[in-house]
């Protein structure tokens, strides 16, 4: 009776140990993909300084590019993942195929690929000028509560892996933090590309998320 009770004990702990390690599993998924309802858009993001996963609000018809001074703009940090990356795609904050921008990478490099400007691609989501591929791309912003750069006006800046990155398995880790982002260009192995893209959004909850309607893009 009494190598029963142990053997039923180690069997619970077992059990639980399991259930541990499966709800763990579950809180390190992401959300992936622009949602829509109303007149505004969700998506999820991280703030930046400590990686946690948060959602941003746009509204469709605020101005763009934004009108904010330049004292009311903060940066945000877009890193555009390559097809060869062992990154899930689905981990990634938006893909080519559920989000409506930075679909394919807005100039050719080399190491994620080349397409001409004749390439469907290129054609519809770059104005028929070359491009890359990308697998997806994440938003890391600065959130208040954290001590992030925060502003309502957001300047879009695209982290760029370089060749050595694909080289050493840099390109195979998940970004979420601007200490990372900073730690790949000081070691050579990002750059930061300025785009002309600033625009208007918010932070808002998982719950507003949750009621949007999937975006649906097709892709060539």
């Amino acid at each position: 009776m009494k190598r029963l009770v142990i053997f039923c004990v180690c069997v619970s702990s077992l059990t639980i140990a399991l259930l541990s390690l499966t709800a763990t599993t579950k809180a390190v998924t992401y959300d992936s993909g622009q949602r829509m309802f109303g007149q505004v858009e969700v998506e999820p993001a991280f703030d930046l300084s400590n990686g946690n996963g948060i959602y941003l609000l746009t509204p469709l018809k605020a101005p763009f590019p934004s009108k904010a001074n330049g004292a009311a703009v903060a940066p945000m940090y877009l890193p555009v993942y390559p097809l060869s990356s062992t990154v899930p795609a689905g981990d990634l904050n938006c893909q080519p195929t559920n989000c409506d921008h930075l679909n394919v990478l807005p100039f050719p490099q080399t190491d994620y690929g080349v397409l001409p400007g004749s390439d469907p691609a290129c054609a519809d989501f770059n104005g028929g000028n070359p491009c890359s591929p990308v697998k997806g791309h994440n938003h890391l912003v600065g959130i208040a509560s954290t001590k992030g750069d925060f502003n309502i006006a957001w300047h879009v800046k695209l982290v760029v892996f370089t060749s050595p990155a694909f080289t050493n398995g840099s390109i195979n880790t998940m970004v979420t933090t601007l200490s990372q982002v900073n730690a790949l260009v000081s070691s050579g192995n990002a750059f930061i590309a300025d785009t002309p893209i600033t625009f208007n959004c918010s932070r808002t909850s998982q719950q507003t998320y949750e009621i949007g309607t999937p975006v649906l893009i097709s892709y060539p």
